[in-house]
Formats: C-alpha cells, sequence, structure tokens
C-alpha cells in the first residue's frame, strides 16, 4: 500500500496523521461498501465507508449508518480503510455467489492492511496500534495478522466477524505474541452466523457460536449475565428489541463507550476478565437482579401529608 485511492503516496500522509499523538485505530467495514463506488440508475445507494460509517456525519441517515469515529470516540488518529466489497451479481443466488466472492477478495486485501500497519510501526516503533473490523471486516483484520512483519497489533475488536472458526484458529495461532483479540457475538447475529455457514468458502462453524483460545476471547453482547456484569461495572447496554440483525453490534446504545474501555484499558479488561463477564458472582447476579425488578417497580418517595 504506497498510495491511496487517488494515487497520492501514503507516507507524507501517515507521518502528517501521526503527528497527533495516541493510538492508532484502524477500522475495517465489511460487506457492500466500496470506496471506488459511484451511485447510478443501476444502483443509487451510497456506499462509500468514508461517506458513511467512517464519517463524523453519515450523509445517508438511518439506522445502520452510525458514525464508528463518533461512537467510539478515540484519542487518537483514525484510519478507516475503505476496500471493494460490492459484488457484481443480482438477486438471492448472485448475492450468495458475490460473497463468496468478496470473502476470497478479503484475504488479498488483509495483506494490504498488514502492510499499512507495518508501515505505521517502521514510522513510529512505540505507537499504539488496534484495529475493528465488522462482518467480513472482521476477517480481514484476523487474516492480516499472519502477514505482519514489524506492526505487533495491541488489541483487535471483532464485531460479528464473518470467519470460521478454524481460519481464525490459525490466524490466532500466527499473530503477534502481544496482540490480544476480542470477538463480539450476538445472539440477534445467529440467522447471519448461519447464513455465512451454508454459503461462505470453506466447511466448519463460524466465529459467532463461541470461539476461546489464548490469544482471543469471545464477548457475547447479548448475554443476560454480561449485560448484568458490564451494567454493575458502569457500561450499561440499552435494551435491543429486534431479533435478528446484523448491525446491532455499533447501533445498540452503550456499546461505543464499552468498546472505548475495552480498547483504552486492555491491562484492565484482559481476555480472562472478559472471559468472566459471562460468570456473574452472587453479588452481580444480586445487583443485575435488583436493577431488572426496580426498573418494573420504581419506588415510591414518602407521600406528602
Amino acid at each position: 500500500m504506497s498510495a491511496d485511492r487517488t494515487g497520492t503516496p501514503v507516507d507524507p500522509a501517515l507521518a502528517e496523521l501521526l503527528e497527533r499523538p495516541g493510538p492508532v485505530t484502524i477500522l475495517l467495514h465489511g460487506f457492500k461498501f466500496c470506496p471506488l463506488h459511484e451511485p447510478s440508475a443501476g444502483d443509487p445507494a451510497l456506499r462509500d465507508p468514508h461517506r458513511l460509517v467512517y464519517a463524523a456525519e453519515p450523509e445517508v441517515r438511518c439506522g445502520r449508518m452510525v458514525s464508528w469515529p463518533g461512537m467510539l470516540e478515540r484519542n487518537g488518529p483514525v484510519i478507516g480503510v475503505g476496500w471493494p466489497a460490492m459484488h457484481r451479481g443480482r438477486g438471492t443466488w448472485g448475492a450468495i455467489a458475490g460473497f463468496a466472492e468478496v470473502y476470497e477478495r478479503a484475504g488479498a486485501v488483509a495483506r494490504q492492511v498488514a502492510r499499512l500497519m507495518d508501515r505505521i510501526a517502521a514510522l513510529d516503533p512505540h505507537r499504539r496500534i488496534d484495529l475493528v473490523g465488522h462482518s467480513l471486516g472482521g476477517r480481514v483484520a484476523l487474516a492480516a495478522l499472519p502477514h505482519l512483519m514489524r506492526a505487533e497489533p495491541r488489541r483487535v475488536l471483532l464485531w460479528g466477524a464473518a470467519e470460521r472458526q478454524t481460519v481464525a484458529d490459525a490466524a490466532v495461532a500466527e499473530a503477534p505474541a502481544r496482540t490480544e483479540i476480542v470477538s463480539v457475538t450476538a445472539r440477534s447475529n445467529a440467522r447471519y452466523d448461519a447464513m455465512f455457514e451454508c454459503f461462505a468458502p470453506g466447511a466448519g462453524r463460524s466465529m459467532g457460536r463461541g470461539l476461546d483460545r489464548p490469544g482471543l476471547a469471545t464477548l457475547q453482547l447479548d448475554d443476560p449475565v454480561t449485560e448484568a456484569s458490564l451494567s454493575v461495572r458502569g457500561l450499561p447496554l440499552d435494551a435491543w428489541p429486534q431479533r435478528h440483525c446484523h448491525w446491532s453490534f455499533y447501533r445498540r446504545g452503550g456499546t461505543g463507550a464499552l468498546y472505548a474501555d475495552l480498547l483504552d484499558r486492555p491491562e484492565f479488561w484482559s481476555l480472562e476478565r472478559i472471559r468472566d463477564l459471562a460468570i456473574a458472582d452472587e453479588s452481580d447476579a444480586q445487583s443485575g437482579l435488583w436493577q431488572s425488578v426496580a426498573a418494573f417497580f420504581p419506588m415510591q418517595g414518602p407521600r406528602r401529608a
């Protein structure tokens, strides 16, 4: 990766970006985004991630389009990597074939992302790098790790990663020793995990079923025990009424503060502590239960005469 989409050399832009202190956060979008797409009569949708989820104010106002930089509120440089995640097919079968095509393309994109991280590490060896990827962006993040020559990302945050457990295992085994991966899953994403298992290249279970290995921990976002544990720790999540949603990972209220804390405090949020969120101790369970009861039966103040 020596130039951006306009042909401008990347190094001067990176050097200027790195003048800002703080960790570098690299964002990786998923399926159907493409920075090179121009709306037309045949496809009028806006698909450029830099004008949508990477923008401070997305140009399209709908529930799916949430500003990731605005939600995460990072204290350092943020780089939104745009890559061609569109497909050409039409209809259901065209989308299925197209997803498989984009899945394979994500592997090639990952090599470019690895080169970008290595270049950042060359320019500023002591700068921390974090990765955040949604869906196929999670595949890109994982696939980049074995190709790193110099960079050692501190934390990789995956939102509903579209990847198989066997492939993830191989990536984790070849990741830098200090890199920690947090795989965020949700029951509301189960339909999409099932479709991934049916139609993505290869065979095996998806990461959405849960995967815990040395160097990787799973956080199930809509597990009641995990929700109660997070609330006790000052990170409450808003209720999420939709049974099936692939975008709840960043649409749900409270997730931004959670992700920022996971990234900003990796020493506190060790992988072991993240795993333990789903194992409530008695005080956490009682506190979570009391909060639930209090929400339905608010206490009355003293009656005035």
